[in-house]
């Protein structure tokens, strides 16, 4: 067993039978806290890299909560451990993230995508919910404005993984500091924009929703879906590796 398979008993996977659960339990924690907490989603593409690159892994390592994106990772799950695990991916997620704060009255930053899809977000936020919802909103193409960030905030940050898990570990202390509520959300900024289009539902239902996202941005999903070809494989030789023993799982 290599130094990287003897520390995934280190990260802290998530599972839950009720999405709006984890929103309301996580927001509470981190509410009722001195303290700052980073939730990462992970899916199978970031559980192949984790494997090959250290840094990537310390990076996972730093999450309070990673909660499991996508049916790659179920699949993988399923395969080492036998069990069936929920799949807490950031689309579904981060909107009731967002629901949960603004009525809890909670300060909420976004940090990602272009200024015209930020833009966006904002427009279509303040839409949605008849009032300024975003305290502060920028793109992930300029460093970020520390000082517009209030303390004891939520701040949602969308560059795409594995940048994004690596900003937050590059400036941990800061965010430590400000006890912010971190959460990474890959392309989640560019759906509520309206530049990605959501799978029909009848594509959701069947798991189909990843070819769907291929098929439109074929160049931004090429090399997660290679990755995701190793979705039997990998899983079985950690079974064999005795990964079962290893992953636990955090239920809220």
């Amino acid at each position: 067993m290599t130094d990287i398979d003897s520390q995934i008993s280190l990260l802290n996977f998530t599972d839950s039978d009720n999405p709006k659960r984890v929103a309301q339990k996580l927001v509470e924690q981190w509410m009722s806290s001195d303290d700052a907490l980073v939730v990462h989603y992970i899916y199978y593409a970031s559980y192949v890299l984790l494997h090959q690159n250290r840094k990537i892994l310390q990076d996972y390592l730093l999450a309070d909560y990673l909660l499991v994106d996508g049916i790659g990772m179920q699949i993988c799950f399923k395969i080492i451990t036998g069990q069936k695990i929920a799949n807490l991916n950031g689309t579904d997620m981060s909107p009731l993230f967002i629901d949960v704060l603004h009525q809890s009255g909670m300060p909420i930053c976004f940090y990602g995508t272009t200024k015209e899809n930020i833009n966006a977000c904002n427009v279509n936020l303040n839409r949605q919910y008849g009032t300024q919802v975003l305290t502060y909103f920028q793109d992930g193409y300029t460093p970020l404005n520390f000082d517009k960030i209030p303390d004891k905030c939520a701040l949602f940050i969308g560059m795409g993984s594995p940048r994004q898990e690596r900003w937050v570990t590059e400036n941990i202390d800061w965010i430590r500091q400000k006890k912010l509520l971190i959460f990474t959300v890959g392309g989640f900024f560019d759906f509520l924009s309206g530049f990605y289009i959501r799978a029909p539902k009848w594509m959701r239902v069947i798991k189909m929703e990843w070819l769907w996202r291929t098929i439109l941005h074929p160049s931004r999903h090429y090399k997660k879906r290679l990755r995701d070809m190793t979705v039997v494989i990998l899983p079985l030789i950690h079974k064999l590796k005795g990964y079962k023993k290893l992953i636990k799982l955090k239920w809220i």
